[in-house]
């Protein structure tokens, strides 16, 4: 699973319902010659409406789809939500919560919230935060299978590799001169 949401059912429902449109539009030219101008107007208007009627739906579907994607790769998940993009690797992912920050209720005793909001802390890291239903996915199933991948190699071996465009591009060695501290 490369990643968790794809566009791939509006973007053929949309071609499904220009396709539906056009057929209809060459049966009405087809109609207004063998049938006159009256039976050409009742097919057209009724095969147009119904594919132009799925094409809007199937389009403003596409529009409303969220910009964010959700990668889970054998070294690392990736979290894209529009220009951020946030890797953990998973041999650095400590803990995976749902817990909302909490607020000490008592001498020893926090006050603890669950929450929609999947937190996953890193060592030598800034936590990587995001919402599971945002993809599409159950808060805790989603936690369940971060931590799951965690601590599995044999199943996160199963998963594709992560190849980033930085990776396969060539970029320019950088080096400096040799910097000796002065007393």
């Amino acid at each position: 699973m490369i990643f968790a949401r794809s566009r791939r059912s509006p973007v053929l429902l949309a071609a499904s319902g220009l396709s539906v449109a056009a057929i209809f539009g060459v049966a009405s030219v087809l109609a207004f010659m063998l049938g006159g101008p009256v039976f050409a107007a009742v097919v057209l208007a009724a095969g147009c409406a119904v594919g132009l009627v799925l094409a809007s739906w199937a389009g403003l579907r596409l529009r409303t789809w969220p910009g964010c994607r959700l990668g889970l790769f054998r070294d690392r998940l990736v979290v894209i939500e529009g220009r951020v993009e946030q890797h953990a690797i998973w041999d650095r992912v400590e803990t995976a919560s749902l817990v909302v920050p909490f607020e000490w209720n008592g001498p020893n005793w926090p006050k603890i919230q669950i929450s929609d909001q999947l937190t996953l802390t890193l060592r030598r890291g800034r936590p990587v935060v995001f919402r599971p239903a945002v993809f599409g996915l159950d808060p805790a199933g989603c936690r369940d299978l971060v931590l799951r991948l965690r601590d599995d190699r044999d199943l996160r071996a199963r998963l594709p590799e992560f190849d980033s465009a930085l990776d396969l591009s060539e970029r320019p060695v950088v080096s400096g001169e040799l910097i000796t501290p002065r007393l």
